[in-house]
């Protein structure tokens, strides 16, 4: 059976989103928290949240990490393998400029080299965290380019050589940010290239995008030993957090049970960030659920009124009304 992951998405996927998810609805088989940057500060406020077991509890969580110096990587790993977590993940997608322009997240995509010798300190370095934790899995996701795909050849070259658990492609380049669609011809080469467990993420808003994927993914070619092991769901999963149990169970979810996933969300939120930070944090959410409302000035109408709200009453009476403006596409 393919597995169903939750991307990293910063700033939505944190501990409070999946718990409540797996709460209200489950199936999830991975969760991947947002990046965390690996320094003498890794554990401030935000990344201590996202790190401690007891915010995890009964969720097969995945830490991601975010660098590219492996003397840096072995820190953050050799902190989440003393957490017992079994996994971590190497951020090589995020397309933000701040992050690109140092060469991490999917800047590194530009220096190939670079990448080569970052995966080399990791997996064969003298302070390899692998020699502390031999059985820590280590998985990446990646970005098909930067600019263009000229060096994913290249790329894909390099992730061969090293004992990925997981590789996870996003076929998109950073220039791409979420835009356009997903360029299939790209993960198309690396199945044919990628021995192992490869992971696709992408553009899967419903239950028929899944079932359309692994019907595609049945007629593709593979290199030898290489499959699909899971499709990972990041923005279809903010719009519509019952996606996960639909295509396992084939039970859509309801309005009502949005509603109750949102006000729960919200209090979980409000418990751990207080009011105003989850006023804030619920408005990010909406950015996504309002996809769900098919009248696109209704839509639009009241996304509007919930970006400038401020108070909670103002946000409970938005909400409701949202409520009712949803329903036809679920």
């Amino acid at each position: 059976m393919i597995g169903l992951y939750l991307a990293p998405m910063e700033d939505l996927t944190g501990y409070v989103f999946r718990n409540t998810l797996s709460k209200h609805f489950g199936c999830v088989d991975k969760y991947f928290t947002p990046f965390i940057s690996p320094d003498n500060r890794i554990m401030k406020t935000r990344s201590k949240r996202e790190l401690i077991p007891s915010n995890n509890e009964g969720l097969n969580v995945v830490p991601q990490l975010l660098t590219n110096d492996p003397d840096l990587f072995g820190v953050g790993a050799r902190l989440i393998a003393e957490f017992g977590y079994r996994e971590v993940n190497i951020n090589f997608g995020c397309p933000s400029n701040t992050v690109t322009a140092k060469y991490k997240g999917s800047g590194i995509l530009r220096s190939p080299d670079t990448m080569n010798r970052f995966l080399d300190g990791i997996f064969n370095g003298t302070g390899s965290v692998l020699k502390s934790y031999p059985d820590l899995k280590i998985s990446v996701k990646t970005r098909v380019g930067y600019n263009d795909t000229s060096d994913f050849d290249e790329v894909l070259g390099i992730l061969s050589q090293y004992p990925f658990s997981e590789i996870i492609v996003h076929p998109r380049l950073k220039k791409d940010l979420y835009g356009g669609s997903p360029r299939m011809d790209m993960f198309n080469k690396a199945c044919e290239k990628l021995s192992g467990n490869i992971v696709y993420n992408g553009d899967v808003y419903t239950a028929h995008d899944f079932a359309s994927l692994t019907e595609r993914f049945e007629n593709m070619s593979f290199a030898s030993g290489g499959r699909i092991s899971a499709i990972m769901v990041g923005r279809g999963a903010i719009r519509n957090p019952g996606i996960f149990r639909q295509i396992r169970t084939g039970q859509a979810m309801t309005v009502t049970e949005l509603y109750d996933f949102l006000t729960d969300l919200y209090e979980n939120y409000k418990k751990d960030f207080g009011g105003t930070n989850a006023i804030a944090k619920m408005k990010e959410v909406w950015t996504y659920t309002c996809g769900l409302i098919d009248d696109d000035k209704e839509r639009s109408h009241i996304l509007k009124s919930i970006i400038k709200l401020k108070s909670e009453s103002e946000y409970k009476d938005a909400i409701l009304i949202a409520k009712s403006k949803i329903g036809r596409t679920l």
